[in-house]
């Protein structure tokens, strides 16, 4: 708990990006470590979290009740640092939709590292075994008939964490930040 990265746009400084572990969940025995949301000293009931297990990064996409809907919980994998360059992994989870609407929220997941390096220099500080991984996440709405895709880049490195991350959306605009400063607790 308390560990935080802070990163900056390398298009816009003062645009940033803070990663705050503040609070845990438990779901079928594991616990999940939560971010706290940006702009808000509030305590906020949240059902999503993040844990790892041996390299290998999995998403909790908890139960939601809200408004008349109903979303079930479940789990997908969204990182595989144990992988060699180019080898690529695979996941699905199906939520089901109840309530005011019905149907499923089909998660797919596709990930692959693209690159192993000793050093990568970020911000001007320079970061030592570095993984750079990506994942393709698409996301299929059977109740509107959509289908949206996101293509995460992650790169971590050793005693660190995130150093770098980018997000491209379907319609090609990209958004990137990469790290300033971190405290590891």
């Amino acid at each position: 708990m308390g560990n935080a990265w802070h990163l900056v746009s390398p298009k816009d400084p003062q645009d940033k990006m803070d990663y705050l572990v503040y609070k845990t969940l438990k779901h079928d025995g594991d616990t999940y470590f939560q971010f706290k949301p940006l702009g808000t000293d509030a305590d906020v009931e949240m059902t999503f979290g993040i844990r790892e297990d041996d390299g290998v990064f999995y998403e909790l996409h908890g139960e939601i009740a809200n408004s008349g809907l109903k979303v079930s919980a479940g789990t997908i994998k969204s990182m595989d640092m144990n992988l060699d360059v180019g080898e690529v992994w695979k996941d699905e989870l199906t939520l089901n939709v109840s309530g005011a609407a019905t149907g499923t929220l089909k998660h797919s997941n596709e990930g692959k590292i693209f690159a192993k390096e000793a050093t990568v220099a970020v911000n001007g500080k320079t970061y030592k075994d570095v993984v750079k991984s990506e994942v393709k996440k698409t996301i299929k709405n059977s109740m509107v008939g959509s289908t949206s895709t996101i293509v995460y880049e992650f790169w971590l490195a050793k005693g660190v964490g995130l150093i770098y991350e980018k997000t491209s959306f379907s319609d090609s605009h990209s958004i990137s930040y990469g790290l300033v400063n971190y405290a590891l607790k």
